[in-house]
Order: C-alpha cells, then sequence, then structure tokens
C-alpha cells in the first residue's frame, strides 16, 4: 500500500501531465488556432479506426507539428514526452536501448512493436529515422502482443506519415542548427488522373557532432544520412483501396562517444581512444497495403519487404591504448505477410480476426582484432578471431479480438487471443589466429535450432458514464520469443551456448479518461503493475555484450497525461510517468531487489503553449511553446553502483506560419544542464581502474531554425 500511495502521491504532485500538446490548425473558415479534443483523435493501432476514448489502454498521441523542437526529430524526441516512454539519446544508430514503464532492453529484440503505415519494423537498428512528413505517432503502453505478436511485450508505436493528396503541391525545408547542423527536406505530391496520388520525398541532414577525441583531433560523433521515399495510393474503385511505397534510407555515423566517466565529469565533450570508429547503415523497405471493402466487413492484405546492410567499425576499449578493435558486418532480409477480416463499426459487436506470418535471415561476419596491448583484455596471445553467424527464423500468428458494447449500459467488454509460433536456426562458427601463427585455426562450429511458442490472451472492460468520463481494466500478456547472441564468449570449450530463452510478463492495469464538454480540459491517466518472468539481460562480458535469461522483476507505476486551455489561447501540459521497477530473482543473489538498469523512475515533461492570430498578408499565426523535461534516478548496471541522479531540460521553440511559408527557431536543454546518459563496465577496467567507470555525456544546449516554403 505504501509503494501505490506513494505512486499517487508522487504522479499528482509531479501535475496532470501531457498526453497530447494542441495542435494548431488552419481551416476554410479562420486563421485562429483551435484546440482538437484527444476524443476527436483518431487512432488505427486496434487495427481500426477509433477514438481514445474507445480504447481501454493507456496511449498517447503525437501530432506531426507537435514532435519536440529539433529539425530532425527521431523515435529519441519522445522521451519524456510520453509518460514512462525512455530511449537512450547517445549511442548509434545499431541499437539504442528502449523502455517502456521501466521494462526494456539495452540490447538484442526491441520490446516495443514498432509499425511504419501498417509495415512493421523488427529489428533495433532500424528504429532510428528521421521523422519527416508525419501525420501522427500514437504510442501504447503494455502489451499489445495479441493483435501484433512477439515484438510488443510492453508496448506499441503506431506512425503514420501524411498519404498523398489529390491536388499538386510541393512543399521545401531548409533547417540550420548548433555544431554545424543542416538538414533539407523536399516533398511533391503528384496525382494523375483522379485514379494514382503519388508522393516523393527527400530529406537530408548532416551534424559535426559536439565530442572531440583528444588522440586523433576529430570529432567523435558526425552523422550525415539522407532518406528517399515514394508513397502511392490507388483507387481503382469505391470498394477498393491499394496503398504502396518504397523508402531507402542511408547514413553514416561516428563510432561511441565513450570516455572514462572522472574524465568526462571534468571535460563533457573529449574522449580519447586511437583506433577508427564509425557506423554505416543501408535500409531497404517497400510494402502493398489492399483493402477491400464489404457491405458490413473489410479485407485487408499486407506485404512488406525489407533489407538492412550495415557496417561497423570500433575501438572496443574506447581507451587510447592499443587493446582491442572490432569490425561486423551485417545482412538481413524480412518478408512478413499480415491478412486481417474484420466487422465494419457495428452497434452491438465489433471483431477482427487474422494472421501474420514472417521470414527473416540475418548474417553477421565479425573480425576482432587484438593490439599490442591485448594482455589488458586477454589471457591469450591472439591476433585476431573470425565469427560467423547465420540466423534464420520464421514464424507464423493467428489472433482474435472481439468487443461487446453495452453488455450493461455504457459497457464495453473486449477479449483477445493469439497464439505466436516460430522456428530459429543457427549456423556459428569462428576460427583463431594466435600471435606469431601463419592461418586461422578452426575453434568453434555449431548448427542449432530452437522453437518458441506462446498463447497470449487479453481481456479488458471500459465503462462510459458519460460523454465525458470513461474508466477501464485491462489485463494482458506480453512475451519476447528467444534467439542467439552473436558471438561466442567462451574459449575455453568447443560446446556453444549462444541460445537465450523466451520472457513473458503479466500486465495489470486500471485507468481513466476524462474530456470535456468544450476541448479545454483532457485528461487520462493509469496505475499498472507488471511481472516479468526470464528477463533478457544484458551482460558485458570479455569478448563483448551478450544477452541471457537471469532474473525475474516486477514494476509498479503510475501515469497520467493532461492539456488545460487556461487562458484563451493558451494551453498548459504536462504528462508523467512514474515507475518502480526491481528484481525479486536473480541469478546474482545479492541483485535482488536492485532497480532494472536503464529506466528512470520518472519522466516529466510540462509547460505551455501560446497561439495568437495575426493579420498579415504572408503569415497567419504566432506560437511560442516553452517546456521543462524531466528524468529520474537512472542506474547503469545490474549492482546499481552506476547512476545518474534526476536531472531537467528547458526547451523553447518558436514558430510563425502561414499558408506558404513557415519559420521556427528553437533551443534544447538551453541551461545546458550536464548529466550522463549511459556508464558501463570496461571490459579492460580490471587492468586500467580509471576505466572501470566509462560512459557518455547527455547533449549539451543546441539552438536551431527553420524556414519552409509550400506551394
Amino acid at each position: 500500500m505504501r509503494i501505490i500511495y506513494s505512486t499517487l502521491l508522487l504522479t499528482f504532485i509531479s501535475g496532470h501531465l501531457f498526453a497530447q500538446r494542441s495542435e494548431t490548425m488552419q481551416t476554410n473558415d479562420s486563421t485562429f488556432s483551435v484546440i482538437k479534443q484527444l476524443k476527436e483523435v483518431i487512432i488505427t493501432a486496434e487495427k481500426r479506426e477509433l477514438s481514445i476514448s474507445e480504447i481501454p489502454v493507456a496511449l498517447s498521441v503525437i501530432s506531426g507539428k507537435n514532435l519536440l523542437n529539433e529539425n530532425n526529430p527521431d523515435l529519441r524526441n519522445l522521451s519524456g514526452i510520453v509518460p514512462n516512454f525512455y530511449m537512450q539519446e547517445g549511442g548509434l544508430k545499431l541499437s539504442t536501448p528502449l523502455y517502456i514503464r521501466g521494462i526494456g532492453t539495452v540490447s538484442g529484440t526491441p520490446p516495443v512493436g514498432l509499425y511504419v503505415d501498417g509495415v512493421p519494423i523488427f529489428d533495433k537498428n532500424a528504429f532510428i529515422f528521421d521523422l519527416y512528413d508525419i501525420k501522427q505517432i500514437e504510442v501504447l503502453r503494455g502489451p499489445q502482443t495479441t493483435l501484433y505478436g512477439r515484438n510488443s511485450i510492453i508496448g506499441l508505436i503506431n506512425i503514420r506519415t501524411n498519404p498523398p493528396v489529390t491536388k499538386f503541391s510541393l512543399q521545401a525545408k531548409a533547417g540550420v542548427s548548433s555544431y554545424n547542423s543542416q538538414n533539407y527536406l523536399f516533398m511533391a505530391n503528384l496525382p494523375i488522373n483522379r485514379v494514382l496520388y503519388n508522393k516523393l520525398s527527400f530529406a537530408y541532414n548532416r551534424t559535426d557532432g559536439y565530442f572531440k577525441n583528444d588522440f586523433t583531433g576529430g570529432k567523435s560523433n558526425k552523422s550525415d544520412s539522407y532518406d528517399i521515399r515514394y508513397q502511392g495510393n490507388v483507387f481503382t474503385d469505391a470498394t477498393w483501396e491499394i496503398a504502396l511505397g518504397i523508402n531507402y534510407n542511408h547514413s553514416f555515423d561516428d563510432g561511441y562517444a565513450y570516455h572514462a566517466v572522472d574524465s568526462l565529469k571534468v571535460h563533457r565533450y573529449r574522449v580519447n581512444y586511437n583506433a577508427d570508429a564509425s557506423y554505416k547503415r543501408d535500409l531497404l523497405s517497400t510494402y502493398v497495403n489492399m483493402q477491400k471493402h464489404f457491405s458490413q466487413t473489410l479485407l485487408n492484405w499486407i506485404t512488406s519487404y525489407s533489407r538492412a546492410k550495415d557496417k561497423q567499425v570500433l575501438d572496443a576499449d574506447f581507451t587510447y591504448h592499443d587493446v582491442f578493435q572490432n569490425e561486423k558486418k551485417s545482412k538481413q532480409d524480412l518478408i512478413t505477410q499480415e491478412i486481417n477480416y474484420r466487422s465494419s463499426q457495428g452497434e452491438k459487436i465489433d471483431w477482427t480476426v487474422g494472421t501474420f506470418g514472417f521470414y527473416k535471415d540475418l548474417k553477421n561476419d565479425y573480425l576482432a582484432t587484438f593490439g599490442t596491448e591485448r594482455h589488458l583484455l586477454l589471457p591469450l596471445d591472439l591476433d585476431q578471431v573470425l565469427y560467423y553467424n547465420n540466423t534464420s527464423t520464421w514464424g507464423i500468428a493467428g489472433y482474435g479480438q472481439v468487443t461487446v458494447k453495452n453488455l450493461l449500459p455504457g459497457m464495453f467488454v473486449t477479449a483477445g487471443i493469439r497464439y505466436d509460433y516460430e522456428k530459429a536456426s543457427l549456423s556459428y562458427r569462428d576460427s583463431l589466429l594466435f600471435h606469431d601463427a601463419e592461418q586461422f585455426t578452426g575453434y568453434h562450429d555449431w548448427d542449432e535450432k530452437h522453437a518458441y511458442a506462446a498463447w497470449l490472451p487479453k481481456f479488458s472492460v471500459l465503462q462510459k458514464w458519460n460523454e465525458q468520463l470513461s474508466t477501464y481494466l485491462n489485463i494482458s500478456k506480453g512475451y519476447k520469443a528467444g534467439g542467439y547472441n552473436i558471438i561466442s564468449n567462451k574459449m575455453t570449450t568447443q560446446v556453444v551456448e549462444l541460445e537465450y530463452g523466451k520472457e513473458s510478463l503479466w500486465n495489470y492495469e486500471v485507468g481513466a479518461k476524462y474530456f470535456s464538454v468544450n476541448g479545454r480540459f483532457n485528461m487520462n491517466g493509469a496505475l499498472f503493475y507488471i511481472d516479468w518472468k526470464d528477463q533478457q539481460i544484458f551482460v558485458m562480458e570479455m569478448m563483448g555484450p551478450i544477452i541471457k535469461n537471469a532474473g525475474d522483476a516486477r514494476s509498479i507505476g503510475a501515469e497520467i497525461d493532461l492539456s488545460w486551455e487556461c487562458l484563451p489561447r493558451l494551453v498548459y501540459f504536462l504528462s508523467s510517468g512514474y515507475s518502480n521497477s526491481e528484481y525479486y530473482y536473480h541469478l546474482t543473489k545479492e541483485y535482488e531487489g536492485n532497480k532494472i538498469v536503464m529506466a528512470p523512475e520518472f519522466t516529466m515533461n510540462t509547460g505551455a503553449s501560446y497561439t495568437q492570430a495575426i493579420k498579415s498578408s504572408l503569415f497567419k499565426f504566432f506560437t511560442v511553446t516553452t517546456s521543462i523535461t524531466g528524468f529520474g534516478t537512472q542506474y547503469f548496471d545490474e549492482a546499481n553502483t552506476m547512476k545518474q541522479d534526476p536531472y531537467f531540460l528547458w526547451n523553447m521553440e518558436l514558430g510563425i506560419s502561414g499558408k506558404n511559408i513557415d519559420f521556427h527557431v528553437w533551443g534544447k536543454n538551453i541551461l545546458d544542464k550536464s548529466f550522463f546518459c549511459y556508464m558501463f563496465n570496461s571490459p579492460v577496467g580490471k587492468h586500467l581502474p580509471e576505466y572501470m567507470k566509462s560512459g557518455q555525456s547527455g547533449a549539451p544546449s543546441r539552438f536551431g531554425a527553420s524556414i519552409t516554403i509550400k506551394l
């Protein structure tokens, strides 16, 4: 009871934080901004169009216009503005830690499902991309595995881009910001004969970064990327809709900006390592989405294919010593197919049934090179180790969900079930090149297969007390399949142990949603309890990180979102999440009772937005937004010896907009608050104690401006 009381008290003292900031829109009748009521927002994450008040789950909706500041935001910008949502801001696009409600993973399969225009993205190396031309982002918290399966054990991110429109239009944007950062965007809508509507987009971003490498004299977190996208909509008749698209993304980033923690406390953005470090990634994806409308039902068919190729070069000891370097090349092909059939919106019952299948082939080639100071890491006199890992995985699932409406007056009861099955096959081998040897010697040669399966139920009751207030109860099971680590760390045996098992959890949630009649006050909140079994834990070992099932944990907490038009055209927003997540079982007994790594104890974002109409032939309204984003205590190791204390960042944005031109200026972390976004125990720390606690400093203050021309 004390934990529950503390949770409620902290949440409400923190304030009723924001779920959706006010969205300013220009209509044909008025140039004034209007506040869009949350209950009027259409959500598609339930595989049908529903309003927020009809969905018995905690969720946040972010308009594309309200992505936090910056010229080229990505999913990391949602940290703080979505309650209990955290993505590490540092690191590479290769594998960014992601947590919701204290549940997540530092590496490996993501714990949150990601869909873009109905197409799944499976792996974390594809999670970080520029969010441009976005219509809406829906973030559902809690397991969504009944409808979405294995990758949505603790949540779902459903991104909807703006579809092609029926009229010809052009849009161009240019932005500049601190550290020689540049951002360019071009979009063209090209309709053909009212049958085929096309959109072409191109985006380019670059930055010099703010970390300097003392050893080389250059920067260590430069970035360069571009994205090309085609979207098409075909309307053959009144009953058929066909959407298709293709997207290509290329990015090149410098390596991790890691250094000894004590050194970073003195010079926040200075690192000192001797070898090159970089990450190159190429992503190609394409999809076809067909819908057939019948009189009372709708059939949906989605086919997608994606290919990812990347290459990482890394100074793996992150020091100026000549210890350890690695190079990893990966190639992945993914094919997915989903078919679902559902009822049209009915007065008594809504139902959805479907099937989903995929095939994924992932190849990893990994080369570890040991330098003249290899003794700081290895007990063996090795020069190089070659690793080859090929994992092929296929899976199939069937699901169904039904909602009975007004079982009692205002009561909506939903039940769903999914069966998920997949099989993974591993082909692994490695070979060693000892010092003074003439050729590599094969060591491990291993093949194995594992299957994973789960029944994934959910049950919810939503009670509408009137048009403004509803409450709900939700019970659901989350699940994430097992898999294989990339390399074997054990050189004392020729038996390979790369497999880690599946993990699962149960989520129990109660919540309330309130929307005022005039739309000026909107609020929704939730309390939750999570029991997490067989957690896939990220562990740093001699040759690199691995994943193992090493613990069970609980998470208890609360979330609340609020927006309030407290004065005409002045909207106050506040969003907050609190989660107390800790181990109650761990293979290392002394870790029991410790906090889950990487998960902040709380997240918050609070501020105000003011919009004023102006009389000008060029501009129609002016908007200013200021906010404070905060994060609670965060631990970085299972022993809870490395932590970041709570910190708060001040952000601001000003914009002036018209029919044909928009201009924005922004600032993030305006007061230049110092903090650590990551820490770890270095594998060379045993021999170099000053590097035992290594990490990366959080981003400094940044300022920027952008101009958009619309024709």
